[in-house]
């Protein structure tokens, strides 16, 4: 079985100059419904207040797909993510070297027990 995961409204927002107002992002997941996507990434609510609203207003919605959202492995962000009544979270973390050295100033195995510890949360 082939199923389809759409990023339009997380991923095309990080374009320059790309702003989806609510309504849009709305007709747009009713629309992926319609065409039959399984899967709709609505966005990652930590962002701010109106990624948020627009994503719980998403997910509110009566559609087929399934509506999920990206989430950091904080606590605070996992909470605004179920807060939106989603399906699914995406936990994302990047443990590439240079990341993981530079920016975060973890060892890889802090990395996996704070992203183990965000999917049993």
């Amino acid at each position: 079985m082939i199923q389809i995961l759409d990023s339009t409204l997380r991923e095309g927002e990080q374009t320059p100059g790309v702003y989806f107002d609510t309504h849009i992002k709305i007709a747009i997941a009713e629309l992926l419904d319609t065409i039959g996507v399984d899967y709709i990434e609505a966005g990652h609510p930590a962002v701010s207040q109106r990624v948020e609203d627009a994503v719980g207003k998403i997910a509110q919605r009566s559609l087929n797909a399934t509506i999920g959202v990206h989430s950091r492995t904080l606590k605070e962000d996992v909470d605004r993510a179920l807060n939106c009544g989603v399906k699914f979270i995406g936990i994302f973390y990047c443990v590439s070297n240079d990341r993981l050295n530079g920016v975060f100033k973890k060892q890889f195995s802090t990395a996996v027990e704070e992203i183990e510890e965000a999917i049993r949360y």
